[in-house]
């Protein structure tokens, strides 16, 4: 297998134009780019400079990195504590991060997020029942004008779409409560609800990303380059919501690859 180095991942990074803006939010497969040379942690030290994160030597870094560090164990009645719960799911880069010694994790104990860097407490103070609600971690991403990372995965992994689904009341999806033992910053256990807007299971909807990906391209808005097996791509996170929300706006199936059979299952359900 070949290997993936420091200096490769730098010229990516570089060619991508990554560094510009306040963050990124890396979602990753890097299994599919190679063996880092180094491990996962390669692809921190490339984002370390690149970010301009802070770190021993430079203590005032005026970057952040935030990744996916998703669980959804709480669905299942497992009780969340953010310093020991792991990522599930996210890839073997999301759970380096998140055990990161200067890593902080949002409170949403199934859709949270592990940040470093300059904006990781801002971040982390934002507590909302949805992830992705008015005033949540994620939206916070948009404000600040994050970049979009993606380490080998491709866009079906963007987490960020659910924010657009869920300002567009897509039919495909219902909001669900989940109540469970979620660890405090203080030490103690304490019984939360939180919700998700959940995929609707009797509709069956197939989520298609692709296009998203369609209208960043042409609007010369998607950059991506090859790196052994795979790609790195980036585009900032405002393009990428835009994008996803005019598609909703004009139609809410937008992002159905089987939307034929999951709206008649739709409408036998609601009797439309």
């Amino acid at each position: 297998m070949r290997k993936v180095t420091l200096e490769q991942v730098n010229e990516c990074l570089e060619r991508l134009g990554v560094g510009s803006e306040t963050g990124v939010l890396v979602h990753s497969a890097i299994q599919f780019l190679g063996r880092p040379d180094s491990g996962p942690g390669v692809y921190f030290q490339a984002l370390q400079q690149a970010l301009d994160l802070p770190r021993p030597e430079r203590p005032a870094g005026r970057g952040t990195l935030a990744v996916p560090a998703f669980n959804f164990a709480f669905a299942r009645g497992e009780p969340y504590d953010p310093q020991t719960t792991p990522a599930a799911g996210m890839g073997v880069f999301s759970e380096f991060v998140r055990q990161l010694p200067a890593a902080l994790r949002t409170a949403h104990p199934m859709q949270s997020l592990a940040a470093v860097g300059l904006h990781a407490n801002d971040l982390v103070g934002r507590d909302t029942p949805s992830a992705f609600d008015p005033g949540s971690a994620f939206e916070r991403l948009l404000e600040l004008d994050f970049g979009l990372l993606l380490l080998g995965a491709d866009i079906q992994a963007v987490s960020v779409v659910h924010y657009s689904e869920q300002r567009a009341g897509v039919p495909y999806r219902y909001w669900k409560d989940f109540s469970g033992q979620v660890k405090r910053p203080d030490g103690t256990w304490q019984t939360c609800t939180y919700r998700m807007f959940v995929r609707d299971l009797e509709i069956d909807p197939h989520l298609d990303l692709r296009p998203i990906q369609t209208a960043l391209n042409t609007r010369g808005l998607w950059r991506t380059l090859p790196l052994n097996y795979g790609r790195i791509s980036f585009c900032r996170l405002t393009d990428f919501v835009s994008a996803a929300d005019q598609l909703l706006a004009d139609d809410p199936w937008a992002l159905i690859s089987n939307r034929q059979e999951a709206q008649e299952r739709y409408r036998q359900k609601n009797g439309t």
